[in-house]
Parts: structure tokens; C-alpha cells; sequence
């Protein structure tokens, strides 16, 4: 029998609220997780829609309160994995947004939690187009996969 590499448990955080934000930081998902073993990994997979945002802003992947799979970019904040600087799009249409991360040695059977975030945003639109709240909704997740050692 081959070790290693089986998934344990499948958590699922998801939001269909609508946001229209100036705020520079809100939570937009969270889901809590307790590993198996201090062993484990865990395969974060996010999944956005988006309506138009601006300006300069960046999504953070948090265990707990740390940063998760930072990248830099001149625009986005520290600890964002990815930076957005005016997505534009139709504003009565939303797209998606994907990213996955494995967060390794996490050492931990504690319940953790997971979060999406964003930073340094001055507008953002959040499961809905920029221009109309009623249509286009969308269902944003983040799904938690422990993977076995």
C-alpha cells in the first residue's frame, strides 16, 4: 500500500454575500479545520468572483494570522499572493478568480483557520457586478483538503 498523499478530511468555506467595499481590508471567506495529524498538509483551493476593483490592491491566503504563499508585487500589500490594479470587465459582468496553495508543516491538530482577505483595496466588488447588486451573483469558496503524510 503506497503512503502518503491521501486526502483526510474535505472543509468548505463559501460566501454568496454581496460586497461593495472602499474599506483597504475586509474577510471575504473562512473556513476552520482540524488536521489529524501534526503530519499533515493542507491543499488550499480559492475560488473568487470578482466585479471591477481598484486601485492597487491584493488578496492574502491566512493560517490564522499568518501569510500564506506571499508573492511581491509593486502593488497589493505585504503578504498578498496575488496584486489586482483595476481589473476591469463589462460592470454587469463578474469573473472568477482561482488559486490553489499547499500549505505544508503546518505541525498542528488544533482547529486552525483558514481566510481570504484582501489589503491596500480602495474599491472592490465582491460576488456581484460593480454596476448591479441584484444580478451576476456570484458564490465564492475556499475549499480546505487535509492531505495525509
Amino acid at each position: 500500500e503506497a503512503g502518503g498523499g491521501k486526502i483526510g478530511q474535505v472543509i468548505m468555506g463559501e460566501s454568496d454575500t454581496q460586497l461593495a467595499s472602499t474599506s483597504a481590508s475586509d474577510t471575504l471567506l473562512t473556513a476552520d479545520i482540524t488536521p489529524a495529524a501534526t503530519s499533515s498538509s493542507i491543499l488550499c483551493m480559492v475560488s473568487l468572483w470578482l466585479g471591477w476593483c481598484n486601485p492597487n490592491g491584493g488578496f492574502k491566503l491566512l493560517r490564522d494570522s499568518t501569510a500564506l504563499g506571499p508573492c511581491t508585487f509593486q502593488y497589493g500589500g505585504s503578504g498578498t499572493f496575488s496584486n489586482a490594479d483595476d481589473f476591469t470587465v463589462n460592470t454587469l459582468s463578474i469573473f472568477d478568480f482561482n488559486w490553489a496553495f499547499l500549505d505544508t508543516g503546518i505541525s498542528t491538530t488544533s482547529a486552525t483557520t483558514y481566510s481570504v482577505a484582501t489589503e491596500s483595496f480602495s474599491s472592490l466588488y465582491f460576488n456581484r457586478p460593480s454596476n448591479a447588486a441584484t444580478s451576476g451573483a456570484g458564490n465564492s469558496t475556499l475549499i480546505l483538503m487535509e492531505v495525509l503524510a
